[in-house]
């Protein structure tokens, strides 16, 4: 049986003994922690790749409504819960992949919603939500936006300012110095 004092002495010398132990074994514990460093990097780099896969493989479905189109509350309701266990039938992907982007566009002067989610949950997209709504395959990346230019007006970010060039003078004005 230990005594109170061999206690004392063992508490006392076993800091010693695990550096002793850790500069023994110094070659070994950074092989295992490059190691350890190495696998989660390569961890790191196969999650996010995946997420970049799955977000290049995404479902496009359009929902056109009919000219009579008038939900109830309780459909709304169902549609949304539908859409809210796409992550879930996505299967095993990153969650900044699993979720489902909704887009509202004009097609034929008719108010059309566009999902989008990732290719594993095609199925759950499809499944028409409404009974007015048609389900049509859409083609991935085509948004229908529409780019509004304006005559003589360079885009933001390529407008040159006066101010920025060299002994220019400052133009007077609120909020300006020298004004």
């Amino acid at each position: 049986m230990l005594g109170f004092s061999s206690l004392i002495d063992r508490i006392a010398t076993a800091p010693g003994s695990l550096v002793g132990w850790a500069h023994a074994y110094t070659w070994w514990l950074a092989a295992a922690a490059a190691g350890g460093t190495g696998g989660w990097a390569a961890g790191w780099a196969w999650w996010h790749g995946r997420a970049r896969t799955v977000l290049r493989r995404r479902a496009v479905v359009e929902l056109v409504p009919s000219a009579g189109f008038d939900p109830s509350e309780e459909a709304i309701e169902r549609h949304a819960a539908r859409l809210a266990r796409v992550p879930a039938a996505a299967g095993w992907v990153p969650a900044r992949a699993s979720g489902v982007r909704i887009r509202h566009l004009c097609v034929d002067g008719k108010l059309a919603c566009r999902l989008e989610g990732p290719a594993h949950a095609t199925a759950l997209l499809r499944l028409p939500a409404f009974p007015d709504v048609d389900v049509m395959d859409a083609v991935p990346g085509d948004h229908g936006d529409i780019r509004i230019r304006f005559e003589g007006i360079p885009p933001l970010g390529e407008q040159a300012h006066g101010d920025d060039e060299p002994g220019a003078e400052p133009v007077p004005g609120p909020g300006r110095e020298g004004a």
